[in-house]
Order: C-alpha cells, then structure tokens, then sequence
C-alpha cells in the first residue's frame, strides 16, 4: 500500500502483490490543522475498507510536506541540510529532518516533517518506508522526460508542483499555492517566464488531481499551446474498477508502487 499524506487530503493505493495488480485508490480532501488529524482521518478512512489492522506486506508513506528542498550531494550532510532548511523554512518545533537520495540529479532531497507522524506511521507499520512525495515525482518526470525542455506539473487540491527538465537535467522545481482558476495560470506562466521558457513551444505535461476539461485548463490553454498528461505508461496491472479513473489521479502512487 502507499498512502500520500498533506494537511489538505490524503490518498492510498493498493497493491495485488501475487499479481502485480493495483486494485485500489481512494481521495480525501481533509481540513485538518495537524498531521495528527490527518492520520486519525486516515485510520478512519482505511477502517471503513476493513484495512486498518490488515496485514500488509509493505507500506510506503508519501510525505506531503511543503517543507522541503534539494541539496547537490557534494554540499550535503546531516548539519549542512538542517541549516539550509531552517534558513529557508524556519523548521517548526517537533519537525524531524529526513532525506531521499536522487541519483538522476546527483542530489538529495531534504525535508522534515512533524515527529509525532513518523510515530504514528512506524507504530502502525514498523517496516514503513518513509519518502517525501516530490521525490518520486521527480524521479517519474526523468523517466517521461523527451529531449529538449518539458515543463511537469503535479496537481494537488490547493497547490501544485512544477519541475522543468533540460535534456535529462533538472532546471527548476517549486510549489504555489492557489485559490482561483486565475491564481493557477499566473503562477505557471510566472514559471515559465522565470526560466525564459517558449508557451508556444515547449509542452506542458500535468498529473495529479486534474481533468483535461476543467476550468483551469481551459484558461490555460488560451496562453500555452502544448498542454498534455501524463502517458499511461503501466508496467503493472491495472484493475478493471479503474477503467472511469483518470491515469494522472494515481500516477504518483502507481509510480511509488513499481
């Protein structure tokens, strides 16, 4: 099972692991205004499907976490992490620091998170592999990267990530927050902007929680030609109860899950 988990919603997904089948996926948005909430949301949710005390051969936790950056690995270490995370996010009392190595970029990806989460996950499921969320979704947009530029989007319910990638090389990556249509288009095309990238050009390639018919692609597409998604790439099986859902709604966990 892999479970994302933010202060804005959590998901999880389910692994057939005899047959290599993803069989599940459930959404919720959450107004928590802790990460205890949202756990205590989650247990709930996954009580409901009869899987909060069932055995699982592995468990990945997506963290979702703002709070989060890369470190070139030839300037990373335990303190040096710390200190460039604390100057650029102010580390709230009780958060832990972790690490994901990216080897595609040479890079570590340095984050913390609240330590009464990591207690809550590993108390659960001690054998929990913890991970942050942009970590494989990094990882994905190297995998589906073509030649040339290609701008990435992942979409969340209040904010996305944008990851822009130079022939196998990593240009740029952040997150904005948005409340309004209008608010998603002008941060996306500040992005753009900001790294002198051609809207009538270069694609735009969005995963996450997005439809190609809604209201935020629509406006736009009145300013960047190549708007595309994520290709269904599946090395796994996929069930049949998946057939109505959108490939880019699981592409993080189906990603995580390989």
């Amino acid at each position: 099972m892999t479970i994302q988990l933010a202060l804005g919603g959590l998901s999880y997904a389910l692994l057939d692991d005899t047959q290599k089948r993803l069989i599940g996926l459930e959404c919720h948005q959450v107004d928590a205004i802790d990460s205890n909430e949202v756990f205590l949301f989650l247990e709930r949710a996954l009580d409901a499907k009869g899987l909060n005390n069932k055995a699982l051969k592995s468990v990945t936790c997506l963290i979702d976490e703002r709070t989060h950056l890369f470190v070139p690995e030839s300037l990373a270490s335990e303190q040096s992490n710390a200190t460039f995370l604390d100057f650029t996010f102010r580390i709230p009392e009780g958060y832990i620091q972790q690490t994901d190595r990216i080897g595609t970029i040479q890079a570590i990806n340095a984050f913390c998170y609240p330590k009464t989460l990591k207690d809550r996950i590993l108390t659960k499921w001690n054998k929990a592999k913890i991970t942050h969320s942009s970590t494989v979704f990094l990882t994905s947009c190297f995998e589906f990267a073509p030649e040339g530029k290609v701008v990435f989007v992942n979409v969340r319910n209040r904010d996305f990530d944008v990851v822009v990638v130079n022939d196998g090389k990593l240009l740029f990556h952040n997150n904005f927050k948005f409340n309004t249509k209008a608010d998603f288009a002008y941060f996306l095309l500040f992005a753009l902007e900001q790294n002198q990238i051609s809207n009538v050009e270069t694609p735009v390639c969005f995963s996450g929680l997005i439809l190609p018919n809604s209201e935020i692609i629509q406006l736009c597409s009145r300013y960047i030609k190549y708007l595309v998604f994520v290709e269904d790439r599946h090395v796994l099986q996929v069930s049949k109860v998946f057939d109505d859902v959108p490939y880019q709604y699981y592409h993080l966990h189906y990603q995580a899950l390989r």
